[in-house]
């Protein structure tokens, strides 16, 4: 069985089993197994959807309040084909519904040099259960999502006697109403 996927331009294809192969241009985000029985991202919408579906490795009990390491089995690097020079890094961003049951992604940047297992860093915010966990993840559970970025750190910093005016200015926490 196959299937086709259009993502911001590419077309892909994959089969039962197989890799994901380009038609049209190389894949964009490079997935190595470091598990067998990990899964790859996956984005439900190509072209609409902001981040890639990440999966659990394997069985994980969050217990209340305390972060835990969910392993996914998998390196990632994110490249665009027609400019492998430009970086992109990601970000590990919660499920809206794991963020409904009280589960949240936390620490989640993926530096662009990265090349080691991508681990999910997940808190629960509600009760333990019996068990002694406020919840659990299950192998093959969506847990977080990938959000590609461009690195825009290449120019360096400088330390400058002033900034630009702006029309916030020094205006923070809750300077631009409730």
């Amino acid at each position: 069985m196959n299937f086709r996927l259009r993502f911001l331009g590419y077309t892909f294809t994959q089969s039962l089993g197989d890799q994901a192969r380009a038609l049209d241009q190389p894949i964009m985000l490079k997935v190595l197994k470091l598990d067998d029985r990990a899964l790859p991202p996956t984005v439900a919408n190509a072209g609409e959807d902001l981040g890639f579906d990440i999966y659990a490795l394997e069985d994980t009990p969050l217990p209340p309040h305390t972060p835990v390491r969910v392993r996914t089995g998998i390196a990632v690097h994110f490249e665009k084909p027609d400019a492998p020079q430009e970086k992109f890094g990601l970000l590990v961003r919660d499920r809206s519904s794991m963020a409904s049951k009280g589960v949240f992604a936390t620490g989640g940047v993926i530096d662009a040099g990265y090349r080691g297992e991508l681990l999910v860093l997940l808190s629960a915010y509600a009760p333990a259960s019996a068990e002694g966990h406020s919840y659990l993840i299950k192998a093959g559970d969506k847990i977080a999502q990938l959000i590609p970025v461009p690195v825009l750190t290449g120019g360096g910093v400088s330390v400058v006697a002033s900034l630009s005016a702006s029309a916030r200015g020094e205006g923070g926490f809750g300077s631009t109403g409730k």
